[in-house]
Order: structure tokens, then sequence, then C-alpha cells
């Protein structure tokens, strides 16, 4: 379906992309915006007669499904589905990069600061960036798709994830109540728990400092909680340094000392158990979904709150693959059927940012190896703009479309769905979309929606 706007861009009812094609032919229409596709009429509907539809999400921590459908109970047009990739991931990694440099500029620098972490506080509502990030995107494509479509509500599903329960199914009682650090500190609870006894070499090292130890370290994704805790000696600790455990078994395996012999055993019984659960997605879920909610409250006072269970039962009722796009299509009331068109395609929207305000490249260390230019705009174009690049003659000879990355000797990079086109001059260069965060591709959807979903509604039965 495409979006269709009123001269004074107000939106209007979606319209079929041949009815759209053929307003554009005709002139009757422009084209407004690319991603997601968008006409604009050329002459003023006086009170026009629109139908409700409702915007629906399925937030997740790295992805998040839309979809738009008619307000309807017997039969639903769906008019848009899409995904929302989000950066969590980005932004964390930027963030550790640039703790560990500053961490190492402390280090070289060693004059005296005065300490100022007293004087640092947070505003209430405060959440990390990389959780903020998701609900800044949710809003930004309620904001865009608001001004597209007339949307009269929102359903959103907003589930909890019990880690606990995820960890170990089967607690409960006392055992669930308390939790496992009831009555101990992290420390003096792995202590406990091993016996004061590194899980390593057994006490072979001799060594008498014991530390806690990440089993899967930092630096490979390993978090802070105690199923990824275990207390080992110094010398275990230091000749481990940031290796995954497989890794570092099968260093070991190499040795003929008596000492790594024992490691090897030991480390196979700590593998035998299973690998610590990471449940960071389920995380930032549980610590995002009030602010989701706050969000779209402010958003419309017609706001739906729908539950996981009924969402997967909804998409079970409908025979429906596990998606995104048809989680968001499945949260809260639908009707008795949906009206998918054949040709209707997912739009999948990328995060990707508006720049960095840094303009120094750092290597590994954290020194300087590059400088990004001042300057934003080279020849009128800016890196994550959509262009379309016709080029006349040469190795690069044919059509290019898909986004710039800017240069400032006035060579592109286009970045196209069958890959990266390098050194494209910017006179071939034509702007079809500025950039505005987001990177845009569209597929087809896995299987088609049933268009009936009970028998009743043949005459003849189901067959």
């Amino acid at each position: 379906m495409v979006f269709v706007l009123n001269k004074n861009k107000t939106p209007l009812n979606p319209c079929h992309p041949a009815k759209a094609r053929w307003l554009l032919n005709k002139g009757y229409a422009v084209v407004h915006k690319r991603e997601p596709f968008t006409i604009r009429l050329k002459q003023l509907i006086v009170d026009p007669e629109t139908k409700d539809y409702i915007l629906k999400f399925d937030p997740g921590a790295k992805t998040t499904g839309i979809a738009i459908v008619e307000d309807a109970k017997v039969e639903a047009k769906v008019v848009f589905l899409g995904e929302l990739d989000h950066r969590a991931e980005v932004i964390k990694s930027n963030l550790d990069d640039r703790r560990s440099f500053r961490k190492s500029r402390r280090n070289r620098k060693t004059r005296y600061r005065k300490p100022r972490f007293q004087n640092r506080t947070r505003k209430a509502g405060w959440l990390p960036p990389s959780v903020q990030s998701t609900v800044d995107n949710v809003e930004t494509m309620t904001d865009r798709l608001h001004k597209l479509c007339p949307i009269k509500a929102i359903s959103v599903e907003t589930v909890r994830f019990d880690t606990q329960l995820m960890e170990k199914p089967d607690i409960s009682g006392i055992e669930y109540q308390q939790g496992t650090l009831f009555g101990y500190e992290v420390r003096e609870y792995l202590l406990y728990t091993t016996n004061h006894t590194c899980q390593y070499c057994k006490g072979e090292s001799k060594d008498p400092i014991l530390e806690v130890e990440h089993m899967v370290s930092r630096n490979n994704g390993g978090t802070d909680r105690v199923s990824n805790l275990t207390i080992a000696c110094r010398t275990c600790n230091q000749e481990k340094a940031s290796r995954n455990l497989e890794e570092w078994s099968q260093r070991l395996k190499i040795s003929h000392k008596k000492i790594d012999q024992i490691r090897v055993k030991h480390i196979e019984m700590v593998l035998s158990k299973g690998r610590p659960g990471f449940y960071r997605d389920a995380a930032r879920v549980n610590t995002s979904r009030k602010a989701t909610y706050q969000m779209l409250s402010r958003k419309t006072e017609h706001l739906e709150v729908s539950s996981g269970g009924r969402t997967k039962f909804n998409r079970s009722k409908m025979g429906l693959e596990k998606t995104h796009y048809y989680d968001a299509l499945c949260v809260g009331e639908i009707p008795e059927s949906f009206d998918r068109p054949k040709d209707l395609k997912v739009l999948k929207i990328s995060a990707c940012g508006r720049g960095s305000h840094s303009r120094t490249l750092l290597d590994k260390y954290g020194f300087p190896r590059a400088y990004k230019p001042r300057q934003k705009y080279h020849h009128g174009f800016k890196t994550g703009d959509l262009v379309k690049a016709n080029v006349p003659n040469g190795k690069k000879k044919g059509t290019h479309y898909g986004t710039v990355s800017c240069r400032t000797s006035g060579y592109f990079n286009i970045k196209t769905k069958h890959g990266t086109v390098q050194g494209i001059n910017h006179k071939y260069c034509e702007l079809v979309q500025k950039a505005d965060g987001y990177n845009y591709s569209s597929f087809l959807p896995l299987t088609s929606i049933p268009l009936m979903t009970e028998c009743h509604k043949y005459p003849g039965g189901c067959s």
C-alpha cells in the first residue's frame, strides 16, 4: 500500500500501488517521500472521508515489529508491515571503547585531578543510552507514521521476562522468594559455594590469593551475573586472561605440566554444567517497557496494552510464522480475518545514527590514526543521503541507487542492494531523499495471511 497526503500534507487513506501509479502518470500527484513511499495530491480535497487505522508495535531489544491495520472487526486490511532494527549493541560497544580509552589516559597522565563523581546526578527516569535509543526509535517511527496515515489508536505489547525462572524453571517456594544471594554478598556467596578453593586448579598452584573470575570475560560479552562468576586463584586468573574456557582448555592440552592437566580436567567439569545464561536482551526489554508505555500514552488517548501470551495465541490462531512484523500484527485485539495485498512488502528500517560528534578516528590503543572532515556537506550531499547516480560511461557505467558515503574529493561511494560501488563522481548523483538517521530496504513476507480463519465463513465448510 502507498501512503497518500492531501495538498496541505494531511494524511488520507492509503491506496493501492496501481492507483498511485495512475495518479503520478496523470500528473494529479507527486512523490512526497521515497521510504516509505508516499505521494502528495496536487489539488486540495475539502473534508475528506478517512478511515481509522491502528498502529501496532511489538517492542524488542534488537528488533521491533511494526504494523498498521484498518480498524475493523470482521476483515481488516493490512496497510503496512515493518521491522525496526535498533543499534543498542553499537552504542554499548562505543561506550565501552570510550571507557577503556579514558582509563588508559588516566594511567598515562598521572597529574592529580580533583574527584567530581559526587557531583554527578541523573535525572528521574534515566535509562542507559543503549536502552534509551530503542525508546527514541519507537517514538520517531510513531511520529513519522502519524504524519503519513490517519492513525486513531496504538497497540503495544508489554512483556516482563522473569530471568530467575528462565535460568531455573523448576524454582519455587521460599527459594524463589529469597533468590540466589539471599543473606550473602556476591564474593562471600561464591567463596561459600566453592569451598574457598580455586575452581580451575583446586589449590595445585599453592596461590593463597583468591579472586572473583568471569568464566566468559567482559571482552567477550560476559556479564556480572552470579552464573558467570566463579572463584579462581590469581595465578589461574592471570593465565586465563580474557580467553574463553574452551580456548584456554585447548592451549592447556598441549602442555605436559601437571598443573595444566589438572586444569583441563576441572575446566571440562565446569563446561559440562553448561554455559552460563546471558539475559542482556531480556533485561533491556524489562527496562524499556515502562518508558515505552509512558511515551506512547503521551502520543494518543487510545492506547491498548497487550501481553506476549495473547500475541502468541492470535498468531497461532491465524497460522502465521514467528516473525517480528507478524507478531506486531497480532498484538492486542484482532479481527476475524486479515486482508493483505499479495504485493505488500515488509519495510526493513535500520537505525544508523546521524553521524558522530567525534571527528578523530582512534586505533585499538586509543591514539589518533586519522581525522574526519569538519564539514558535513560535500558538493551538496552528506553521508546517508539516498541518491540515484546515472554514470554514462566507464567501468561503472549504469544506474546506481542507494545511500551515499561522501568524500572531500568529490568521488563518492554508493551502497546498493548488490554491493558498494566506489568512486562515483558527484556530478552524476541526484538526491532522492535526505538522510534521516535510518537505512531502508524491503522484502516479501515469508508466508501469506489466510483470508479467512473460521470454517463457518465458507458456505460449504473448510476445504
